[in-house]
């Protein structure tokens, strides 16, 4: 599969003909070439030959060495992501996984789940593909962002759940306070924080499980009522962690706060969930608003959209309002050189009986097999963005 993530080199020429005031049709036209070919240089990582490339930088009036040399770059990362995919695939049929040399730890891809409107799936989205790594043998942490809790408590089931924070365990919240409070230890006093106080281990399906998880409570709203300082905390626990895992996923709340600014700074990637319905393109401009302020205030933290992904949780998406929505979110996200994955969670009620049976969709009664197929696939593509490949137990 092509390498669809944005590059630097599409993220300028989106910018230039941005400042410039040109549509993606008006910077066509001025090229001859088609808006779909111009589409897939800002939206589809394309890499235009040198010659071209010098035509796209005086149709946007700068110098051709700029675009130039990104377009270098560009070019050489694909071919290096094309290589690495190409052996990771081989190793991963015929070796186990490889041994770190001395001194050098690999650190985990974390990736969020954000989208600025609710009931978008979001958590159904962490689960089934937190568990799909955990299948494929990728040591998983999901990080549960959401002071609802919805993830952590379908993770360890809602009795589970109850009784863990009744015991008054250590949850995200200590990570953002930095302490574990006396009533969660045996000793008369506050403890600094260890962020493995704060692991739930297995929460798998399976006996033999890797899926970890941090969960949430409610108190994790009120915590964030004093944000100063907060911001970074949850990237400083992940760090101590993260050569522990391969893939970190985080379920963030569908608001823009202290808690979305934790998420971006903890994060390399972004997935995007979308219902395809009656505004569904609601929360994306905000994301869009929200990504663009972080990156101007924190240009050193390298961060982008991997995917949004096409949630038909309803059989209601696939009538003409869906359809509608599936076209402006496409157009929003040409404007905003996002990729669209191309599988889509279909609808089914398989993926609640999931929850609510506490087993893989695989296993879940009268799951049908092209639900399953067809979130497999998903979870493919989407690895395969992220960079991260099964591995061979």
């Amino acid at each position: 599969m092509v390498n669809m993530i944005v590059t630097r080199f599409a993220r300028e020429v989106k910018r230039l003909r941005a400042d410039r005031g040109l549509t993606i049709r008006d910077l066509a036209a001025k090229l001859g070439k088609s808006v779909g070919y111009l589409g897939k240089i800002e939206v589809q990582g394309e890499i235009p030959t040198p010659e071209f490339t010098v035509e796209i930088a005086r149709a946007l009036q700068i110098e051709p060495a700029v675009l130039l040399r990104l377009a270098k770059e560009a070019r050489l990362s694909s071919v290096a992501a094309d290589i690495h995919r190409e052996y990771t695939a081989a190793l991963s049929a015929h070796a186990e996984r490889a041994p770190v040399s001395a001194g050098e730890e690999k650190m985990a891809t974390v990736a969020s789940m954000i989208n600025m409107k609710g009931g978008v799936g979001k958590t159904t989205l962490a689960m089934h593909l937190a568990h799909t790594a955990d299948s494929q043998n990728l040591r998983t942490l999901a990080v549960d962002l959401d002071p609802q809790s919805n993830l952590s408590q379908v993770l360890m089931g809602p009795k589970a759940y109850v009784k863990y924070i009744d015991a008054d365990h250590p949850t995200v919240v200590q990570i953002f306070d930095e302490y574990v409070p006396t009533s969660s230890r045996k000793t008369s006093s506050s403890q600094v924080l260890d962020v493995h106080d704060v692991i739930v281990k297995k929460a798998g399906y399976w006996s033999n499980s890797t899926l970890d998880l941090i969960p949430s409570r409610l108190e994790l709203s009120r915590s964030m009522k004093d944000p100063y300082g907060k911001e970074r905390r949850l990237a400083r626990a992940l760090a101590q962690v993260s050569a522990e895992y391969d893939l970190i996923l985080i379920d963030c709340a569908p608001t823009e706060s202290v808690l979305t600014d934790a998420a971006y700074f903890a994060s390399r990637y972004i997935l995007v969930p979308i219902k395809p319905e009656f505004m569904a393109t609601i929360g994306l401009p905000l994301l869009a608003r929200s990504l663009q302020d972080f990156r101007a205030e924190n240009p050193e933290h390298e961060i982008e959209i991997a995917g949004l992904i096409f949630n038909h949780s309803s059989s209601y998406s696939a009538g003409p309002e869906g359809q509608q929505s599936i076209r402006d979110v496409t157009k929003i996200a040409t404007d905003e050189g996002w990729y669209i994955c191309e599988n889509q969670i279909g609808y089914s009620a398989s993926y609640a009986k999931s929850a609510r049976e506490r087993t893989p969709l695989s296993s879940t009664s009268y799951a049908r097999g092209h639900v399953v197929r067809g979130f497999r696939q998903l979870a493919h593509e989407v690895f395969d963005h992220l960079g991260v490949a099964p591995v061979t137990a």
